[in-house]
């Protein structure tokens, strides 16, 4: 159904007030507020306690199947190391955590984990196999150029599609390194390299990565109306150019906790069209802005699934600082702030729920139209994916609960040559959500009736997660303005 019919109310601009503000804390409380059940347990029990006794020493650790990548790529992800004294029932706990690590990095399909006493000695022996993924994708480019797959198809603008080759070299070398190379014509146009490595140095707590990147488009979005994006086209010529490059440290602490610090440069060049349709794209009526920019990312997260978790929680902290006032003529100065805290617990036996809050704040209120997206790209609210609200300022919260229809399972395919194709898992998920969210925009409110006001989104649906790391939605949604529809999603909702 389509949701873009015109909209006819209209409210002032409105500040983060102490309701808004009280609204938030209690979402984070609910957030929080639960038990934080580990996910390597049932629900409701808690993590085995040291003084359970004796204690086994564990004397040695054996790893199998590992073809490609490097032993201490394994044994950085455990929970144990060889010489610690656990007891068994820590142990249990230990190698599924261990085992959720390991499969969370993506090098894996599956991970078995066994271990073997000897009660007389009080010694263990550990032994892991690995089943390595396909670690080389040429992956042909096929995809459609929107927010989403929703508004695409609201269209069907064979225009917005893109095609091209995307090839990864993931695990280059064992050390979990990878390697990308893209070549992109259509809608967006893009050229880039970008190189990964996690570790550098023999405690493996310390990477590095760099990228560069180059954009062209023959049409864009030159401004918004009626919380629909209008976008100039030019079949001739470019009507914007980008180009980025950055570079990046990163420094793990521990297993879950990661520090991640980016060096950016960036540059766009757009056309006299779009700067006299906009004077407010770019800075003062320009048609070009270059700025650095240096970021930090703080993330925590434990979780049984990396792309779909169940059990476990994460919390981000994220701080960017465009306009570092190196260049001549660099007139930005950007400070974003944002965090999101997300928790996933087990209700009963296969009832699952997810809460996620999320929260932004600009802290130099700038015109700019090319800084204020806020929802309905990245982040949205469900049952608004036709909608665009700009802002400086947004915070959304979101709850899922899910039901477990299928249980994890596993295909086997009689083939003999892909061996690392033969299991594919999958499962099967129902659900129903519901979503709030607020942006809060000081300069283009008027005419765009969705800014400053609360968005209520809810639905039903369901969720497939298949292999690598692939997870389909389709989800019935309906708004505030009681608009419904019917939308596709491929990737987890919180």
């Amino acid at each position: 159904m389509n949701l873009c019919g015109s909209l006819t109310y209209n409210k002032s601009p409105l500040l983060f007030n102490k309701t808004l503000f009280r609204l938030f804390v209690v979402a984070l409380l609910f957030c929080y507020g639960h038990p934080l059940v580990s996910q390597t347990e049932e629900a409701g029990k808690q993590r085995p306690s040291k003084q359970f006794k004796p204690q086994y020493k564990i004397e040695q650790i054996v790893v199998t199947g590992n073809k490609r990548t490097k032993e201490k790529i394994i044994l950085r992800e455990l929970n144990f190391k060889t010489g610690d004294l656990i007891t068994l029932n820590e142990l249990d706990y230990s190698k599924i955590r261990s085992q959720q690590n390991l499969i969370n990095t993506s090098l894996f399909n599956f991970v078995t984990i066994t271990s073997q006493a000897n009660d007389s000695a009080l010694t263990l022996s550990i032994y892991i196999d690995v089943k390595e993924r396909w670690y080389t994708w040429p992956s042909p480019i096929f995809e459609v150029q929107d927010r989403n797959f929703n508004s695409w198809w609201a269209t069907k603008d064979l225009f917005r599609i893109n095609y091209g080759m995307f090839l990864t070299f993931e695990n280059v070398r064992g050390r979990n390194e990878s390697v990308t190379l893209k070549f992109r014509r259509g809608y967006t146009e893009q050229y880039g390299v970008g190189y990964r490595i996690p570790y550098i140095n023999k405690k493996q707590t310390i990477g590095l990565n760099f990228a560069y990147n180059f954009y062209r488009n023959n049409e864009i979005a030159y401004s918004t109306h009626d919380n629909q994006l209008l976008f100039y086209r030019n079949y001739r010529n470019y009507v914007r150019k980008e180009q980025e490059a950055k570079i990046g440290i990163s420094y793990r602490d521990g297993l879950y906790m990661r520090h991640s610090f980016e060096a950016l440069y960036k540059s766009s060049f757009i056309c006299d069209t779009i700067r006299k349709l906009n004077a407010s794209y770019f800075i003062s009526d320009r048609s070009t802005i270059s700025y650095f920019s240096l970021q930090y990312l703080f993330r925590y997260e434990v979780k049984d699934q990396k792309i779909y978790p169940l059990k476990g929680h994460s919390f981000e902290f994220n701080v960017i600082k465009d306009g570092l006032n190196l260049l001549k003529d660099e007139t930005v100065d950007n400070l974003l702030l944002a965090a999101a805290v997300r928790n996933y617990w087990a209700i009963c036996p296969r009832i699952y729920m997810a809460t996620g809050l999320k929260l932004r704040y600009l802290l130099n209120n700038t015109q700019v139209y090319y800084f204020n997206r806020a929802l309905g790209f990245n982040d949205f609210v469900r049952g608004y994916e036709y909608y665009v609200i700009d802002g400086q300022n947004f915070g959304t919260f979101k709850t899922t609960v899910k039901y477990q229809l299928v249980k994890p399972r596993v295909v086997k395919i009689p083939v003999k040559r892909f061996e690392k194709f033969k299991h594919i898992p999958y499962a099967v998920y129902l659900t129903t959500y519901g979503d709030a969210g607020y942006v809060q925009d000081k300069f283009y409110y008027n005419g765009n009736p969705l800014s400053n006001s609360w968005l209520i989104g809810c639905g039903v649906g369901v969720d497939l997660v298949t292999y690598y790391d692939y997870v389909l939605r389709l989800e019935a949604s309906m708004n505030k303005m009681q608009q419904k529809g019917l939308f596709l999603h491929f990737s987890a909702p919180i």
